[in-house]
């Protein structure tokens, strides 16, 4: 199976943003360091909503934080990356848990 953010060798591709007179130095510089960044790349092949979910499955790994069932409010939700993996963790497709996010 081939890996569209990796080359022929194995190495990661980089991605180079044109220079547009519409962009900041610091936009053009923003958007290179996400079409670049491996985390951006798996989730979305993963279906998470933002790289931000990786951290918390992360802590859950290290410290067994969320459990079945239950009841999680996020507060400063968007883009909802935390969200989504604790839904799955707490059983919230299955009719267990409940959250409740704010933004």
């Amino acid at each position: 199976m081939t890996n569209p953010t990796r080359g022929p060798d194995g190495r990661p591709l980089k991605v180079r943003v044109k220079n547009a007179r519409s962009r900041t130095t610091s936009s053009q510089k923003w958007l290179q360091r996400q079409l670049n960044d491996p985390y951006v790349a798996r989730a979305r092949r993963e279906g998470y909503r933002s790289r931000a979910a990786y951290k918390l499955i992360e802590m859950d790994e290290k410290a067994h934080l969320l459990k079945k069932g239950m009841r999680i409010v996020d507060l400063g939700a968007a883009p909802g990356g935390w969200s989504q993996v604790a839904a799955k963790k707490i059983g919230l497709e299955e009719g267990r848990g409940k959250i409740v996010a704010i933004d």
